[in-house]
């Protein structure tokens, strides 16, 4: 077969362990803001800067928004929902690969990952699109805008649904299509 599945294979299986150790790394920093803000692992850390999918915020002193825990722990949620399914993708991906790497794409086993991959995507992909559109929607009142005003409206949640679904209808043609090069291979 095809090396490339191999290497693309290997590639999304370092990076899936890259993204466990960056994790790791993740929830501390998120577990010592939220309980221990005083702690001197949080202060080695610096100020609470959450992490926006589509911009960055600076500010020139700590908005209230960020102080309240309300906030911090929708941060934590949107971070851990982001990485669960950045790992959920690599591992998926890896599989993939590997198993048309080894047996071809007409296999029972890439019906399950895909299966999988799909409901992935429409799960865990919308909730962490929904979450962050909430985590920016949140800071974004923090800003002192003078002479305007900012609206922030992200749909991105509702294409990871979509996308999803796209997946699960791929898996679906793929299913026939494997039945089909099955029943090929007994009539022949």
């Amino acid at each position: 077969m095809n090396p490339l599945y191999k290497i693309g294979s290997v590639a999304a299986l370092m990076l899936f362990y890259l993204v466990c150790l960056l994790s790791i790394f993740m929830l501390a920093s998120n577990i010592g803001y939220i309980w221990y803000p005083n702690s001197a692992f949080t202060a080695s850390l610096g100020a609470f800067d959450p992490l926006y999918t589509y911009f960055e915020l600076h500010f020139d002193t700590t908005p209230v928004v960020y102080t309240e825990p309300s906030f911090r722990w929708l941060s934590f949620a949107s971070e851990a929902t982001m990485t669960v399914f950045a790992l959920l993708f690599l591992w998926f991906l890896h599989q993939l690969l590997k198993n048309i790497h080894h047996a071809g794409l007409f296999t029972e086993s890439n019906v399950t990952v895909l299966f999988r991959f799909g409901l992935t995507v429409s799960i865990l992909g919308t909730a962490f699109g929904y979450m962050d559109s909430r985590l920016s929607s949140a800071a974004i009142t923090a800003l002192d805008v003078r002479n305007g005003s900012i609206e922030f409206t992200s749909l991105y949640h509702l294409d990871m649904l979509f996308g999803g679904i796209v997946l699960l209808i791929i898996a679906s043609a793929l299913k026939t299509a494997v039945r089909a090069v099955e029943e090929n291979k007994k009539t022949i």
